[in-house]
């Protein structure tokens, strides 16, 4: 594990600077947002439309931030279950990777130089391996623009999620959906803001497939 954490320290430390100066996404909520009822015949066909996508992949650009980590890096997600996807993050700068893999019996991550480690809980790896505390059940929703229909969240104008706020585990997360890739059908987010009181996560999606 000490080589494995050694590895993450080089890897996204280093990059922080560069990397996140070109991650151009706001770190602070948007007040000025237009909102619609949710019962909108447009967001309800675009919600039915979203919850039929069960597997997908994407590629893009994520940017962290909190008290203990800082970093940036490309990544690749390719989700098929909850207990079936995974996460690639990858230098922009050299050829060092990080690989979170999911399966039924936990979660393995390993990077290109041949260290892994594997756990039955998945989130206390992450937090301890990578540094972010993320809730890994909700976060393949999140990413997709799905909200939790229990939960509290607003449509925008553009008839599209526009932000949520949900309790984990005692955390009050928010997320804040700022552009849409909205030249294909469903339109799915570009540009995603969450955050909480210790956290911020800047994302951006460049391409989706599914």
């Amino acid at each position: 594990m000490k080589n494995l954490k050694s590895f993450l320290t080089v890897l996204f430390v280093s990059t922080f600077l560069s990397a996140c100066s070109s991650l151009d996404i706001r770190d602070t909520r948007p007040t000025d947002v237009k909102t619609i009822d949710k019962s909108d015949a447009q967001w309800q066909q675009h919600l039915k439309q979203i919850k039929q996508i069960q597997h997908y992949s994407n590629q893009g650009q994520i940017g962290y931030i909190s008290n203990k980590e800082r970093f940036s890096s490309r990544f690749e997600w390719n989700y098929n279950s909850a207990t079936n996807y995974t996460l690639k993050l990858y230098s922009t700068v050299s050829s060092s990777s990080l690989l979170m893999q999911m399966h039924k019996t936990g979660m393995t991550i390993s990077d290109n130089k041949g260290h892994q480690r594997s756990e039955a809980d998945a989130k206390m790896l992450v937090r301890e391996i990578v540094g972010m505390d993320v809730p890994l059940e909700q976060f393949a929703y999140w990413l997709k623009g799905q909200p939790d229909e229990k939960a509290n969240y607003q449509v925008g104008e553009n008839h599209y999620l526009a932000s949520f706020t949900y309790p984990v585990d005692g955390t009050l997360w928010t997320a804040d959906y700022l552009n849409y890739h909205a030249d294909q059908t469903p339109a799915l987010p570009k540009d995603i803001l969450l955050k909480n009181d210790n956290q911020t996560l800047k994302i951006r999606v460049d391409n989706w497939k599914f």
